[in-house]
Order: structure tokens, then C-alpha cells, then sequence
């Protein structure tokens, strides 16, 4: 069953075509890889999806609402959550504070009752700081909860800001180039948490990604993007052997060259 749907998604800035006719199905409890060259038009797609920006053409859906229109606070609030390939972590709250924010998005907090300290609003933050702290630690990041987020390892804040993003209560994740700036063996931890979150938080996650690795390692299927087209979408196996996809990473090949 398809979760997330992209029909006909195309986007324009003057005359620059940045999306054009995309397409995407992403099935319920998925890993989906979305790649392409420098420039190819990922994170856009991305922002298509979150409501950054608003499609010229086509329809998007999440579990069968149509989510063209929406804020991007309300696309969270649907559940569609990501992360960003520059990392925007609340660098001044610790790292209890940037998970328990998150969390407020399901919060049914009045302004009454955080100005007369309710029962009720008690109740809330206290249950909200309990999960805040389970979350950071499946992370690992539970001994660090009131260290100040912009001063974690950069493999940390990476972690913390999915963290942060599951804290939302997600159906769909979106990551954008996790993997980038980590060494060899924080790949590895990165490509078993990945795994972690799909299995322990049952959500659906799609990833743009360069480390073609990692990306062949844990997607069950990808989808290419050149300048805004969709150029190829299968299996790993099937992307990686694609004549389209080797010429857009590595070039066409020269004719008269023997």
C-alpha cells in the first residue's frame, strides 16, 4: 500500500525548470533512496513534499490527504518529518530541549493551564520529558541530555536531529544526506540506525543520499533524478546497471575515443 504519493510534480523558478513531471510511490514501511547528480533537483523534491515550496502542477498525498497547500508545521503535523543535508539543530538548547520541542507538536497543552501549572499540563511535560529522554536513549544520547546540542560530535548532532524528527510521531521520514561528513565507521552506525528506526517506530523512510554504499545497502528501491526528470526508479540492482544513470553521474561516452 502506498504511503506517500507524488503525482505530476513539477516546479519552476523564472524559466528554470528545478522539478518537472516528478513521480513518486513510497510504500508503507519502506526504505526508498532518491538520487542523483550535484544539482539534480533532491532537495527540492524535498521541499516540495514538506511545503517549503508549493508545486506548480501536480498533487501530493500522504495516506490519502492531499497535502498541496499545506504549511509546513501542518505537513508535520500529518505526519511527514525530515531532517536537513546542513544540520539545524536548536544550537543553544541542550539536547533534552531540541527532542522535547519536537514533541510539542502532539502536545494538547492550554495557555491556561502553563500559566496555572494544571494537573493536567504537569502531567503532559512530565510524560513529554520521559519520552524525550527514551528517545535520546535509543540514540545513545541519553548521558549527554544537558550538554548544549552545538557542542555534540558532529556524528551526535546528526543522530539528534533524527531523533528530534521522530519526536514528531512521523508516518514518513525524510533524510537529507544523513551520511554526509561522517568517517567509514560512522556510515556503518548510521546505515544500523536507520534499520533501528524502521523496525522499532514502524515508519516509512526516504532518503537522498550521495554515498551510493550506504544508499545500495538499505534501499529496497531508487529513484534517479537528472535536472528535475526523473531518468530511472528500480531496484538497486537495476539502478546501478542503468545506461541513463552512468551517463548522468559519469558522463556520455566519448565516440571517437578508442
Amino acid at each position: 500500500m502506498s504511503l506517500l504519493v507524488a503525482e505530476g510534480i513539477s516546479l519552476s523558478f523564472g524559466g528554470l525548470k528545478a522539478v518537472s513531471d516528478f513521480g513518486l510511490s513510497l510504500a508503507t514501511g519502506q526504505v526508498q533512496g532518491l538520487i542523483g547528480p550535484n544539482g539534480a533537483g533532491k532537495t527540492t523534491v524535498f521541499n516540495l513534499l514538506t511545503g517549503v515550496y508549493r508545486p506548480h502542477a501536480g498533487t501530493i498525498r500522504l495516506d490519502g490527504r492531499v497535502l498541496n497547500g499545506l504549511k509546513p508545521s501542518k505537513i508535520a503535523a500529518a505526519g511527514l518529518a525530515r531532517t536537513f543535508q546542513n544540520i539545524r539543530l536548536f544550537g543553544y538548547l541542550s539536547v533534552l530541549d531540541n527532542v522535547r520541542v519536537a514533541c510539542h507538536l502532539r502536545a494538547r497543552m492550554t495557555m491556561a493551564g502553563a500559566i496555572f501549572r494544571s494537573r493536567h499540563h504537569v502531567g503532559e511535560e512530565r510524560a513529554i520529558a520521559e519520552h524525550s529522554m527514551r528517545l535520546l536513549d535509543i540514540f545513545g544520547l541519553a548521558d549527554r541530555h544537558d550538554e548544549t546540542a552545538r557542542n555534540l560530535p558532529y556524528g551526535d548532532q546528526r543522530r539528534l536531529e533524527i531523533a528530534r524528527a521522530l519526536a514528531t510521531g512521523p508516518k514518513v521520514l525524510l533524510l537529507d544526506e544523513p551520511a554526509a561528513g561522517m568517517n567509514p565507521q560512522e556510515k556503518n552506525e548510521l546505515c544500523d540506525l536507520i534499520q533501528l528506526v524502521r523496525q522499532r517506530f514502524g515508519v516509512t523512510i526516504l532518503l537522498i543520499e550521495h554515498d551510493m554504499g550506504l544508499v545500495m545497502r538499505i534501499c529496497e528501491h531508487i529513484t534517479v533524478l537528472d535536472h528535475g526528470v526523473v531518468i530511472a526508479r528500480g531496484t538497486p540492482a537495476h539502478v546501478q546497471n542503468d545506461p541513463a544513470v552512468i551517463e548522468a553521474y559519469l558522463g556520455a561516452p566519448d565516440a571517437g575515443h578508442n
